[in-house]
């Protein structure tokens, strides 16, 4: 099994070639292999083979160029070309414990050979855990500093740093030291501070992070068993709290990160376990953990159904009993949905396979009663994979640039450090978000095995807007939660829907969107899945605040926009009229929702030409002064507009309505100020405020102009305005 990371063999392989070392430098000098080889002037071909373990021993003067390359020092170097540490087994692999192995998943341990290497002096514990915390990358100076200082660090420091870095590379020496090993081979200097040299699976903590990763990657293709195994293996990596015995560094970043890591790996471990009914074997696991973190819910249900699946169901309710108590009493808070849950599952007896009598390892040498003979397991039902997504438009065209900006804002080719992928979409009226945000969708559809969840938001309609938890509740049935066990908070129900979607790869749309408060319960807690957002708002504070990238929706062009005319209307008609289409498409300023209005009544009256329409379009002026009337084509143009218009503040509204002097030139701050008899400064205040409702924009910094339909409903808004006042006159 390759690792993702360095391109490293995983322990079980029990290999440490000079090819993966090699990986491991490029890998953290960011190097592409094309580009290593390029530097180094060898082929792609030979690197290639080097690093995938073809050449065994490759020429010194090839090694050299490599090292150059790399940028590696002389310590490096001589790790890069040192032989082989261990003796070979049998089957031409290296027996496991033979290597230097550094562990900080319980009290901090350095064996060679299987030999433990004492470490009593306090800086030189605190700097091996922070390396050892930090690998692969490595620990910069300051870090390091701090770690073994934290208050007030001696003048000293550098050089008292240097000596503890020499002290850590004479310990991580072997015991015989006539293999020629250098000590300081294990331990490298890199621009910024030092790094472990050592493989992943070296490093007790990596190679925890390795076994989850590939656990996750088993349970989403399906396969239980091989999950249920590496989170077994995964789950024994530890030997206790995380750096045990270090007051400082357990508060690390780093190490916060690995203990939350620890317990989602146990809970996967455990759900597996019960999934494939052997819940005996992590009753203990997962009692010590409660016990460390007695407070956590999580643990403490998946405690309670192994137990009651281990047919203690006395013992697992006393834990809820107990675990309700400390919530109260530390916490003022009632149990959550998850233990709720966990107590109702276990009181209807509705467990995966329920088992009279104790706890007890069967299975241990010399047990003098029999083996139980346990039912064959059954697969577990099948979760849904919901599929809500809308047909794509009819006519799509162009818009090519902006589904790829889609491709590389959510569907990354790396880790993002647990950051959900997400993207806003914002624009006109009509200008096609959800167009956009649907067909990326379906385009993407095989990225998001587990499925895809729509939610139209209703954020400018007829309808109000709908509230998170109404979309919450529509999303968990998707998801199989019945009615009845739909949570009554927002709070627990999208803590239910995070944990449904934490082991998910799922596509979120979340469409028509008018504020934040809409969107944040509906993320996802982990990064698998991805979320898709449309608003004619900017939204801001989603931007600001949550980071999510926007992409700004622009009409389409010329040639994309007789394209969509020709694709509604077929049979050729926009062939048969070029100059009366590209007319039309102009009078419609580009707008989609325009053009499809048009192309709708040219294919109600198919014996009318388009240049008849032009003309009507001119005499009549059907997007200025035609009356609003529910049976109207045109109506459905400014109805959208309407509903954005209408959401503003009177003194915004004016300033939209005196846009219809600008005759669709660029107006800045100055020019709208004189237009509107008031200052530059709330001018552009003004004009933001416009921006952000998706009704104008800003063509370069400073200067905003309207599109074509957007001023001739502004013209018609000046009309009614100037009409009433004579009527009241």
């Amino acid at each position: 099994m390759e690792n993702r990371v360095f391109g490293t063999r995983s322990t079980e392989d029990c290999s440490w070639s000079f090819g993966e070392r090699i990986r491991s430098f490029r890998g953290r000098a960011g190097l592409p292999q094309h580009e290593l080889a390029e530097r180094a002037g060898v082929s792609v071909r030979t690197l290639r083979d080097i690093e995938q373990g073809r050449v065994r021993r490759p020429q010194r003067r090839t090694l050299q160029l490599l090292a150059d390359a790399l940028g590696l020092d002389a310590d490096a170097a001589r790790q890069l070309s040192a032989p082989a540490r261990d003796a070979v087994c049998p089957d031409g692999a290296r027996p496991a414990d033979g290597r230097l192995r550094i562990g900080i998943l319980g009290p901090l341990s350095v064996r060679y050979r299987g030999a433990e290497t004492p470490v009593q002096a306090t800086k030189l514990r605190r700097l091996l855990a922070l390396l050892a915390l930090q690998h692969p990358e490595p620990a910069s100076l300051g870090e390091i500093t701090h770690t073994l200082w934290p208050n007030d660090p001696p003048r000293s420091y550098q050089s008292l740093v240097h000596t503890y870095v020499s002290q850590a590379r004479r310990l991580l020496l072997p015991s015989d030291s006539a293999t020629g090993v250098p000590a300081d081979s294990f331990l490298t200097r890199t621009h910024t501070g030092y790094a472990l040299a050592l493989d992943r699976d070296q490093v007790d903590l990596t190679r925890f992070q390795d076994l989850s990763l590939r656990a996750r990657q088993a349970h989403r293709a399906g396969d239980a068993a091989a999950a249920h195994e590496l989170a077994g293996r995964a789950y024994k990596c530890w030997r206790g709290p995380l750096l045990a015995g270090e007051p400082l560094l357990p508060h690390h970043p780093a190490a916060t990160a690995a203990a939350r890591q620890r317990v989602e790996s146990l809970l996967l471990y455990a759900d597996l376990a019960l999934q494939l009914h052997r819940p005996g074997q992590v009753v203990q696991a997962l009692r010590s953990a409660s016990e460390e973190e007695p407070l956590h819910e999580g643990l403490q249900a998946s405690l309670m159904l192994a137990l009651a699946s281990c047919g203690e169901q006395q013992e697992a309710l006393r834990v809820f009993s107990g675990v309700t108590r400390r919530l109260d009493q530390e916490l003022g808070v009632q149990p959550g949905d998850e233990l709720r849950r966990a107590h109702l599952r276990i009181l209807h007896q509705e467990l995966p396979w329920p088992r009279t009598g104790p706890v007890a390892d069967r299975s241990a040498p010399g047990a003098g009663a029999p083996p139980v003979r346990r039912p064959a397991a059954t697969a577990a039902p099948p979760r849904p994979r919901p599929s809500q997504m809308p047909a794509s438009s009819t006519g799509f065209v162009g818009r090519g640039a902006e589904l790829d900006q889609l491709d590389r804002l959510l569907l990354p080719t790396c880790e993002r450090g647990g950051q959900v992928p997400a993207a806003l979409i914002t624009g006109f009226p009509g200008v096609g978000k959800t167009a956009l945000a649907v067909r990326w969708a379906h385009l993407v559809r095989e990225r998001f095995p587990d499925g895809q969840l729509y939610g139209d938001l209703h954020g400018y309609g007829d309808r109000r807007p709908l509230r998170p938890e109404e979309v919450l509740a529509s999303f968990l049935r998707a998801l199989g939660v019945p009615d009845g066990e739909l949570p009554d908070t927002l709070d627990e129900a999208a803590n239910l829907y995070r944990t449904l979607l934490s082991d998910r790869r799922m596509l979120i749309v979340l469409d028509n969107a008018r504020e934040e408060g809409q969107i944040r319960p509906l993320v996802p807690g982990t990064a698998g899945c991805a979320v898709l957002v449309t608003s004619r708002n900017t939204l801001p504070g989603l931007v600001a605040r949550d980071g999510v990238p926007r992409l700004d929706l622009n009409v389409l062009d010329g040639d994309e926009a007789l394209a969509l005319l020709g694709r509604l209307l077929r049979s050729g008609r926009v062939e048969a009229e070029p100059l009366a289409a590209m007319a039309l498409v102009r009078h419609c300023g580009g707008l989609p929702l325009a053009i499809r209005l048009l192309a709708a009544r040219l294919a109600e009256y198919p014996g009318s030409s388009i240049a008849q329409l032009c003309v009507e379009l001119q005499e009549v002026g059907a997007f200025s002064d035609l009356p609003v009337a529910s049976d109207d084509l045109f109506a459905a143009a400014h109805a959208a507009f309407e509903l954005s218009y209408v959401s503003l503040l009177e003194p915004v509204r004016r300033c939209f309505r005196l846009l219809a002097r600008t005759e669709g030139r660029l107006v800045n701050a100055y020019a709208m100020a004189e237009l509107a008899g008031t200052t530059p400064m709330e001018a552009a205040h003004l004009l933001r405020r416009l921006v952000g409702a998706g009704l104008l924009r800003e063509c370069v910094p400073g200067r905003y102009a309207l599109p074509a339909p957007l001023l001739r409903y502004a013209r018609r808004l000046a009309l009614q305005g100037d009409t009433e006042r004579l009527h009241a006159v």
